[in-house]
């Protein structure tokens, strides 16, 4: 099960990073339409994305528990932007790529909050620790 869950984690950070990388255009579009970041910003934050998802795949790869805790992070903080941006009456609806294009808001905060659990159950197995 744990396994099943591991390549779900991972499979969902590829797909994530090629649907940006691919489509850059829209995933900028989507980030400025948000209006919170000015034009510099938009660049800087979407570079940070990708890199933040292209690191995560690697040390999922090569050292699992630092990419759990990579993807932990990003999740939660991805998660917090879109409440923030929902609060402000700025999120319109998921521009992540792919199958998750066109999420309305509740079904978007239902996936990071499911990709959540999954990430923390992960990281309870004692066997990832041991690889550090």
């Amino acid at each position: 099960m744990k396994k099943l869950l591991y390549i779900i984690s991972i499979s969902f950070f590829s797909y994530t990073l090629m649907n940006k990388v691919l489509i850059y255009d829209s995933f900028l579009l989507n980030i400025a339409k948000t209006g919170i970041f000015s034009h510099y910003q938009v660049y800087i934050v979407s570079v940070i994305a990708i890199l933040l998802e292209a690191v995560s795949i690697l040390l999922l790869c090569l050292k699992k528990y630092y990419g759990l805790v990579l993807s932990l992070s990003m999740m939660s903080l991805f998660t917090l932007y879109i409440i923030v941006l929902y609060a402000m009456g700025r999120y319109e609806v998921c521009g992540c790529g792919g199958i998750m294009n066109g999420l309305d808001f509740k079904s978007h905060l239902f996936v990071n909050i499911l990709l959540i659990c999954i990430i923390v159950y992960l990281l309870k197995d004692e066997r990832l620790h041991e690889e550090i």
